[in-house]
């Protein structure tokens, strides 16, 4: 990774440090918000300077103890950090984000750069990417799950317990309906679907028997191969594919329908349906399948009919660098959060994060 200069340099704080009994020279000292976005299928890291220039990016293999081993996610954190911090010498950190267990932490003392912890997390994150301190949050990347917060505090969070026993509306949900579909399709004209060419081209193999060649006899279709496919279903959909589309509808059905639920859990005497609750989008699916989001929306309008939808624009990893910045003393202007904006496109291509 390169460190980014576009639009002039990081502000350094200044510090005096005596060179002898008499002298005293000017020291500078850069600061850093360094944010972790460690989950099942990438481990994502970005450094913003204090100003709000994005200063680097990284990215490493998954880091969730429950699919991968303490050595893949050290590595994946190395990964990660090591390309956020390219570059970067005698620097101040400030460290935020949510992570699955101690390999970041070691590798970050071992740079003995950081001067200050924050626990981030998902949910912190997310409100963060928002501008927001309530409302619901619908994350749906690798896994999902709702989580409402009140103006009042009370909260309600359902799913995130993986492919198994609760990742509603997920990628993977999408990517293994998806793959199921190209299947059904060859068996009735009824659910013919370009999901049987794509989905084989996805996985660099020729016929749906390679693909099920891949589950059944080479066991390579994990939960994040599989997550991958959503783009791919995303994509037919977007060109026309009436399966490939409901595919992705029913995923979001599954978590509006508990997202709702939840909202009616928490209100009290119509405080909740008849407010301008912010929804806000996170994770890949959320944030960059419009079929997904705008069905979800369409669904919780029926229940908060002047709810606030809202698509951050940075990623939950930035989300948790200004939860660092904010711990550093920094304020979140407007005119600082145009800065990143701006400063993260070089880092920020589109890929899939499925």
């Amino acid at each position: 990774m390169r460190r980014a200069t576009d639009g002039g340099e990081p502000r350094p704080t200044r510090k005096c440090a005596p060179q002898s009994d008499h002298e005293y020279a000017e020291v500078l000292t850069l600061r850093y918000a360094l944010g972790v976005d460690g989950g099942g299928s990438k481990c994502d890291a970005v450094l913003i300077a204090e100003d709000g220039t994005v200063a680097g990016r990284g990215r490493g293999g998954p880091t969730h103890h429950w699919y991968s081993s303490p050595e893949v996610i050290a590595a994946s954190f190395a990964d990660a950090l090591a390309g956020a911090l390219d570059g970067i010498t005698g620097a101040q950190l400030w460290v935020a984000g949510h992570f699955h267990s101690h390999a970041a932490r070691e590798a970050l003392e071992a740079a003995g750069e950081v001067v200050g912890w924050v626990r981030g997390g998902e949910i912190g994150a997310a409100y963060a990417c928002a501008g927001e301190t309530w409302g619901m949050i619908l994350l749906s990347g690798t896994g999902a799950f709702v989580h409402l917060r009140t103006p009042d505090g009370r909260s309600v969070h359902t799913g995130g317990l993986g492919p198994v026993l609760g990742d509603y509306g997920s990628g993977h949900d999408i990517g293994l309906k998806g793959l199921r579909a190209a299947f059904a399709g060859t068996w009735l004209d009824s659910r013919a679907t370009s999901l049987r060419e794509a989905i084989p081209a996805a996985l660099g193999v020729a016929t749906l028997k390679q693909v099920f060649e891949l589950v059944y006899e080479d066991h390579v279709m994990d939960r994040r191969r599989i997550a991958s496919l959503a783009r791919t279903v995303n994509d037919e959909a977007e060109a026309g594919d009436v399966i490939a589309r409901r595919c992705i509808v029913e995923a979001a059905d599954e978590q509006a329908q508990f997202a709702i639920e939840v909202i009616e859990q928490l209100d009290r005497g119509g405080d909740l349906t008849s407010s301008e609750m912010p929804v806000i989008a996170s994770g890949s699916v959320a944030q960059g399948c419009r079929i997904w989001w705008e069905h979800i929306c369409e669904r919780l309008r029926e229940v908060v009919p002047h709810m606030r939808p809202i698509i951050p624009q940075v990623r939950p990893v930035v989300g948790a660098a200004l939860l660092a910045l904010r711990e550093m003393g920094v304020e979140l202007t407007p005119k600082l959060l145009d800065r990143i904006v701006e400063t993260q496109a070089r880092y920020f291509a589109v890929e899939n994060d499925a």
